[in-house]
């Protein structure tokens, strides 16, 4: 890509360090979302090192993994979306150290235990429930001036990890409407403070949360 002025340019790139000391680089459509968010052990962009995310022309999450110094380890996801509001989760493969150890076909798990017992499972939540999660964001959302004066509107999608303490990690855009949009609603997750966390069995565990954020203009 080649260096522009804002109006007149088709992408932009943010490149920032992150809490991790990581840097983070994401691609954007300038008026429109997401196309690629990488991180990398270095400034420069040559050491691909955390989670990366790969987006389809809607902003839709098309697929996400980590690298740790180069190296694909852990699990990476392949997702397909049917429809603006669907996406789902179509594929797991495990790495370890860039070497395929397994692929899950995470449809067909999804069918084999579409019966399971949900007995005394508690699925995380903001402290208070919805009630309170809807008076938080009413009291602490801003909507950007950057996406009013250009009259963008739409739903963000979080996802994140809450872990047994309640603390919420890992958190990354899973459905991308614009740049100032994404920003505030990945700042308003950050900033809610600890979670209820999820438990079974009266035991504590980790979960996964996709809270939409919702951004619409009053018609004037």
């Amino acid at each position: 890509m080649n260096q522009t002025v804002l109006d007149s340019s088709k992408y932009i790139l943010w490149i920032h360090e992150k809490e991790d000391s990581n840097w983070q680089w994401d691609y954007y459509f300038t008026w429109g979302p997401l196309i690629k968010s990488t991180s990398f052990a270095d400034h420069d962009g040559t050491i691909k090192n955390g989670r990366f995310c790969l987006y389809n022309k809607d902003g839709n999450l098309d697929s996400t993994g980590f690298y740790d110094h180069g190296k694909k380890n852990g699990s990476f996801f392949k997702l397909k979306t049917f429809t603006p509001d669907s996406v789902k989760t179509l594929m797991q493969y495990d790495y370890n150290e860039d070497s395929l150890v397994k692929s899950i076909d995470l449809v067909a798990e999804r069918l084999k235990n579409k019966n399971s017992d949900t007995t005394g499972i508690t699925k995380s939540e903001y402290p208070g429930g919805i009630s309170k999660w809807n008076y938080y964001l009413i009291h602490n959302l801003k909507y950007p001036d950057r996406a009013v004066t250009k009259e963008i509107q739409g739903q963000v999608r979080i996802h994140f990890m809450v872990d047994t303490a309640g603390n919420i990690t890992d958190i990354y855009i899973y459905k991308s409407v614009e740049y100032s949009l994404d920003q505030e609603s990945l700042r308003v997750i950050k900033n809610s403070g600890n979670w209820v966390p999820a438990s079974k069995d009266g035991f504590k565990e980790k979960s996964y949360k996709l809270m939409p954020i919702n951004y619409k203009l009053e018609v004037q």
